[in-house]
């Protein structure tokens, strides 16, 4: 019902300042219903969409917490570094760190 209604809102409102968080959390959606091809593909559009998006690394992120789920770890890797590289102050960039230090990758 959720991913309805944010579609609902893309669907009405292409190019508001809200579209992203919208389409971000159709992703967050089917992250939360192991539709793990699905939400890779929702963060996927955040990224592409909207790439200054506020939402930008949290997008990064959980497409690769998401890729992991797919077991799809050297795609996984990337994103967690990229999301590193681009937010190093981000909060998203500790979680990215602690995910990579749990699979056994350290990052300096």
């Amino acid at each position: 019902l959720a991913i309805q209604g944010f579609q609902e809102y893309i669907d009405a409102y292409p190019s508001t300042d809200l579209t992203d968080n919208a389409q971000y959390w159709i992703g967050e959606a089917h992250y939360a219903q192991k539709k793990y091809k699905e939400s890779v593909a929702d963060f996927d559009k955040v990224l592409k969409n909207w790439p200054k998006s506020d939402k930008a690394a949290a997008a990064l992120l959980k497409k690769g917490y998401a890729l992991l789920e797919l077991n799809q770890k050297p795609e996984a890797v990337v994103e967690l570094q990229y999301v590193i590289h681009e937010y190093p102050s981000a909060e998203e960039a500790r979680l990215a760190r602690a995910r990579l230090k749990g699979l056994g990758i350290e990052i300096r």
